[in-house]
């Protein structure tokens, strides 16, 4: 693979685990790659391409047989990422998805629904209840984990040591060196999925896990690598994106006083702002693929076995498919947006998560308006992808209060679009 393009080609100093990839700087340096051309260079991590132009990302995402995900989701795409389903090709990666489907099928998160929502409501009473405090915290994290041990099976106590072993795994892939605490925090996710198997050898139940011991894959039994692949992927991506997706959107609730408003007026509009939200602030933010032959994209030559760096979060602010990108607009038509990815890789769990969110919203409508309290901090681009509050401050307040802060927020908004005039 090229680390040095052709003469003529847009460069862009772009490393996806760069510290200060976070909010708000991203969006500034996607902006900067756009501007530089819809597919552009970026010579960090060996070299890649960046793609940030809508209809060239979802040209790539349908086109699975030019642009292989086998090599790996992240950069450097070198080979020795084998998650199941996420880095496989079919016909292997469509064996495996279709295991996954009936864990989450629509149909199964319709009979999940009265589940949700009795977790919701608990999980929101008792924030109500105590007056406020850090939502990631209290809300948005404990949420996706009361659901994979409904959804999946995990045992209460495995899902406890989830976060913890995820960050230490995205902070072992923040360095140039080898990813030896990535390896070890992964290894660490491995060995719980292998004691769930081994626990429900022991006391076999009515769950996904169950089903992987007797699955079978192109005739075979699965192997038991497999099982522990796949069990990883629903432990680590099941929590992380809707908990990064749940507090992003309290944080535009309380940071945009105007669009709670009218969200608390009609609940029943809790769906465009968790659709807006997925484009506006995609917590899924990228995902590497590798070119399997020549291809000409967005006008550039590439080249087999190039790397190929898929920011979703730039293509759902081109302003060429969605007008005025950067201004959260619940109102808009948000459809066509890339938050779950498109194609064979679209992430399956896609309807359970816009009906946690949904039923979230709603539930906070029902109680009195949210209002921040303290210092929002933000994650890093957690593997070269996720996106969101680590810790958001909030409190609830009356009316009054409602509108002051509203008030407040619009002067603070305005104070900032301000001072970017000023600076150019």
């Amino acid at each position: 693979m090229r680390t040095v393009p052709d003469d003529g080609v847009g460069i862009v100093d772009l490393d996806p685990y760069a510290p200060e990839l976070t909010e708000p700087a991203v969006w500034d340096v996607y902006e900067a790659a756009r501007d530089a051309g819809p597919v552009v260079h970026s010579p960090r991590r060996g070299g890649f391409w960046v793609v940030t132009g809508y209809d060239d990302v979802r040209a790539v995402l349908r086109d699975a047989a030019t642009f292989s995900s086998a090599s790996g989701h992240r950069i450097p795409t070198d080979g020795t990422q084998r998650a199941v389903p996420i880095d496989f090709d079919p016909p292997l990666h469509t064996a495996y998805r279709k295991l996954m489907t009936p864990a989450l099928s629509p149909a199964r998160v319709r009979r999940l629904t009265p589940f949700l929502e009795a977790t919701v409501a608990d999980l929101v009473s008792g924030f109500v209840r105590q007056g406020g405090g850090d939502f990631v915290r209290d809300v948005a994290l404990p949420l996706p984990l009361a659901v994979l041990t409904e959804l999946v099976g995990f045992a209460p106590a495995t899902v406890e040591r989830f976060r913890d072993v995820t960050e230490r795994m995205w902070s072992g892939l923040d360095t140039d060196g080898e990813a030896v605490d990535f390896v070890a925090a992964r290894q660490e996710v491995y060995d719980l999925m292998a004691h769930e198997l081994d626990s429900h050898r022991a006391h076999p139940a009515d769950d996904f896990v169950s089903s992987l011991l007797t699955a079978e894959v192109d005739g075979r039994a699965l192997e038991e690598d497999e099982r522990i692949s796949m069990l990883a992927t629903f432990a680590v991506a099941g929590h992380e994106t809707t908990m990064n997706a749940a507090g992003t959107l309290v944080h535009l609730l309380v940071a945009h006083q105007e669009h709670q408003q009218h969200l608390r007026a009609d609940p029943r509009r809790a769906q465009s702002y968790v659709e807006e939200m997925l484009r506006h602030r995609s917590p899924a933010q990228n995902f590497a693929r590798r070119a399997t032959c020549p291809v000409t994209l967005g006008g550039r030559s590439v080249e087999e076995g190039d790397a190929v760096l898929l920011s979703l979060a730039a293509a759902n602010r081109d302003p060429g498919r969605f007008p005025e990108p950067e201004r959260f607009d619940p109102g808009r038509d948000a459809r066509g947006h890339l938050g779950f990815g498109w194609g064979i890789h679209q992430c399956p769990g896609g309807v359970l998560a816009r009906t946690e969110l949904t039923i979230l919203l709603q539930t906070l409508c029902a109680h009195p308006p949210l209002h921040l309290a303290g210092e929002v901090t933000w994650s890093g681009l957690n593997g070269g992808n996720h996106l969101g509050p680590t810790s958001l401050p909030v409190r609830f307040g009356s009316s009054a209060d409602h509108r002051n802060d509203g008030a407040r927020s619009e002067r603070r908004h305005d104070d900032i679009d301000t001072a970017r005039e000023d600076t150019g």
